[in-house]
């Protein structure tokens, strides 16, 4: 039912286990005479059992036992309160906050060179970034975790981190290899008793089952497991991401009269302990029930909760925008239905935008730090062999003489060796960094137009069908009849635009027929636009499919845009081992000595660059031509 639920059943936190109840702990804190160490101890206990109770509480018994270990000078305590303060931020949706904390706990855990608390960080700073929907950082965090823990064979701690690799496979949806990691985490995790990693990993393998069509009970069964092992335990926390995954897997299966209850019990809990994360998933699951059954108003009092919590979620939120204006249509109130759909679909937009040049600045960070760490690797070798040199000539002078000499030759060879291999480094390193973009720009396209011509698009064909009937048998005035008519009418331009849109972002002909099929459908749809075909129409991979698509595209609309052309030409050939096109136009062209290439040219020309194509272009006040020739290889044939 909502697809944001994928970020709510994974346990991507190393949850506490429980032993004595924190009333019996505060009991002691404040009856019995304690040393600084007991109570040091006794803060991270109390601390610990409330990070899945109260998150407000936790930071509170944090922040005194912190200042008490800066003050006893307990470096292993000071980072362990960091982090407990940094998983209670995380629980809360605060990520600002965690990472400041996490940042501060790591330096010590190595300083102090204790493994387990080094390996238990990097594994909340897989979790804060995928929360965050940075998996790869995600990933990177896990797998150094799970490194140490190999090597000290700590089997309790390495379920947890197991599970947390799998929870981002299963994000990416790699359901398959998502399971290979649960298996192993469940093993696990039964062998060393660790009961509350046990119900995370039934929580997770549930939604995997639920993918794999997979009846009511088979799905229900492990939710239910894991519902109780949270109760037993007193892992409020936990309890409540369960109530909320057993509520929407009942809407699922359309069993919104056990969801109903559930879902209502999960906001009530997660509202009194604080979880604002779990505040929002519950009420966007809820709001989601209140709407499947009819109950229109409720819906919309629930839905707005989730606009109100600063944390939730970008994913929650567009489930939010969408539930309401489904909501308000069904009640007749055009113009807050409108609103809600304008946000949803400006919320998709920046997700997309942000995504993207999130993916780039990571890329160009992690290529200039590799980079400047060759450089000084480079010249802290040359400064050892100068002084080298510089010893052994006052030794013996002629020897030295003819020895730098020697040196100086295989130096200069060396620098020219190592700068030309820099460079070569530096063109694979750009190319692998283009290709990673367009595969991230491809499948992110891909997804938005599903999302759009699935989602939204049926959600609005949906309401066009419903107005009339909310409308029924009411004798309206013809002012009203108009304005009802034209609400109608803007509807079904809306749906018509939409439908547009969701095409030219990843056209369906593209991936069914290929690029002559997709092609001529676009330059058809265009007056001015001419298009040719040559050559055989065996089909090509599907990523240089897409990429020479997206450049004819663009190409044609530069010169609508920019050139003013009344007559465009373009023109594919497709041979065996190449393929090229052209795109050429009668507009006023510019002057390219002069004329700085703009960022859609620019993008063309990386985009070729990654298939290790050639662009050339060639203007004059005649019109401009733009001719790509690409080789094929065997990988690039479909298959």
């Amino acid at each position: 039912m909502c697809r944001f639920f994928l970020y709510l059943i994974f346990a991507l936190l190393p949850l506490i286990g429980f032993g004595q109840s924190v009333d019996s702990l505060e009991k002691v804190l404040t009856t019995k005479k304690l040393t600084e160490g007991e109570k040091i101890k006794l803060y991270q206990d109390l601390s610990d059992r409330y990070s899945n109770l109260n998150m407000q509480k936790s930071l509170e018994y944090a922040k005194t036992g912190l200042t008490l270990a800066l003050q006893t000078k307990d470096k292993k305590a000071e980072a362990l309160f960091y982090q407990n303060m940094s998983l209670a931020y995380l629980k809360g949706g605060v990520y600002d906050s965690a990472t400041i904390y996490l940042d501060k706990a790591l330096p010590i855990a190595q300083k102090l060179e204790d493994a387990k608390l080094e390996a238990t960080l990097n594994r909340v700073y897989g979790s804060l970034h995928a929360y965050q929907n940075k998996y790869d950082l995600a990933m990177d965090y896990y797998k150094k975790s799970a490194g140490i823990l190999e090597k000290i064979n700590d089997t309790y701690e390495l379920c947890q981190t197991y599970a947390g690799i799998g929870g981002v496979y299963r994000l990416l949806s790699n359901d398959d290899q998502a399971m290979v990691y649960y298996i192993k985490a469940e093993q696990m995790a039964i062998e060393s008793g660790n009961r509350e990693r046990l119900a995370d990993i039934y929580l997770a393998m549930s939604y995997i089952y639920r993918n794999q069509e997979m009846s009511k009970e088979e799905v229900v069964q492990p939710i239910k497991q894991a519902v109780k092992i949270y109760q037993e335990t007193g892992n409020k926390f936990g309890e409540n991401q369960a109530l909320a995954t057993l509520a929407n897997t009942y809407s699922y299966y359309d069993d919104y009269v056990s969801a109903l209850p559930i879902a209502q019990q999960a906001l009530q809990q997660t509202e009194e302990a604080g979880f604002s994360n779990l505040i929002s998933t519950s009420a966007t699951i809820l709001s989601a029930i209140y709407y499947y059954t009819g109950k229109y108003e409720e819906c919309i009092t629930t839905g707005l909760k989730v606009l109100q919590i600063d944390s939730a979620d970008v994913n929650l939120t567009k489930h939010a925008y969408i539930h309401l204006s489904l909501a308000y249509g069904q009640l007749g109130q055009i113009d807050s239905m409108e609103y809600y759909v304008n946000q949803f679909v400006t919320a998709l937009e920046e997700q997309h935008n942000e995504t993207f040049h999130n993916t780039l600045s990571e890329m160009e960070v992690k290529y200039e730090t590799e980079k400047k760490e060759f450089q000084i690797s480079t010249l802290q070798s040359q400064r050892k062999l100068y002084l080298l040199l510089g010893i052994t000539g006052g030794l013996i002078l002629i020897i030295a003489l003819a020895f730098v000499v020697i040196r100086y030759r295989l130096a200069v060879s060396r620098r020219k060796l190592a700068e030309e291999e820099t460079q070569r480094l530096e063109q694979e390193k750009q190319l692998v960094a283009v290709q990673a973009t367009l595969d991230g720009e491809t499948a992110e396209r891909s997804r938005l137009a599903r999302d759009l011509h699935d989602g939204l698009g049926s959600m609005l064909s949906l309401v066009k069908i419903n107005l009339p009937q909310v409308k029924g048998n009411a004798i309206l005035e013809a002012v009203d009849v108009s304005r009802f008519q034209k609400a109608l009418g803007m509807l079904d331009d809306s749906i018509q635009e939409l439908r547009r849109v969701a095409h030219h972002m990843m056209p369906e002909s593209l991936l069914r027929s290929g690029l002559k099929v997709s092609l001529t459908d676009f330059c058809t749809a265009i007056p001015t636009v001419r298009f040719h075909y040559f050559g055989d129409e065996a089909r090509l991979s599907g990523n240089l499919e897409i990429m020479i698509y997206r450049c004819i595209h663009e190409l044609v609309n530069n010169a609508l845009k920019h050139a003013e052309a009344t007559q465009i030409n373009v023109q594919l050939i497709q041979e065996d081992n190449r393929v090229s096109f052209t795109v050429q136009d009668d507009g006023k062209g510019f002057n390219q000595q002069k004329v700085t290439e703009g960022m859609g040219l620019q993008n063309i020309r990386q985009r070729v660059a990654a298939f290790q194509g050639k662009m050339e272009i060639y203007s004059s006040e005649d019109g401009t031509e733009v001719h790509v020739e690409l080789k094929l290889t065997k990988s690039e044939h479909h298959d």
